[in-house]
């Protein structure tokens, strides 16, 4: 059964967001979530430098169930289906809300592509069935405002 996801905004300041992967797509996660102002963790076996970099709270350590008290939701972004499978599985025993990276069939919420200027906040999601297109249509929304904006 193909999966709809309502599109909602959700407030996450002060939340504890855990992701659990160190490598370049958990880099890629962080980066977006660093706009909000959620407390972003990192547990992950090797984690790269570039993580460290970004200030997040880092542990280096195997993943375990124990790991998802207290947290808001998760991003999985470990390239592991076994291990992600698990994460779903212990996430929803904890009411943990949890996004498999690039897997929106395990994947309880999806992230839209988005764009912000001020107050204003414009969300693009596809289902989480055409990413590349949702992006497209957020980047030509972005610039129509933009130039909207130029004008005034």
């Amino acid at each position: 059964m193909k999966k709809k996801y309502l599109p909602i905004s959700i407030d996450i300041s002060d939340s504890k967001i855990l992701i659990i992967g160190g490598g370049r797509r958990a880099l890629k996660k962080i980066k977006i979530l660093l706009r909000f102002d959620a407390q972003l963790e990192v547990v992950a076996e090797n984690i790269l430098d570039e993580v460290i970099a970004t200030g997040v709270v880092c542990f280096q350590k195997k993943y375990e169930k124990s790991d998802l008290k207290g947290y808001l939701m998760l991003y999985s972004c470990t390239n592991n289906e076994t291990l992600d499978r698990q994460i779903l599985q212990d996430g929803r025993e904890a009411g943990v809300l949890v996004n498999i990276h690039d897997n929106p069939a395990l994947c309880q919420f999806v992230s839209p592509a988005i764009y912000q200027d001020g107050n204003m906040t414009v969300a693009v999601g596809s289902n989480a069935l055409d990413v590349y297109e949702a992006i497209r249509l957020r980047n030509q929304i972005q610039e129509f405002l933009e130039n909207q904006k130029s004008k005034i």
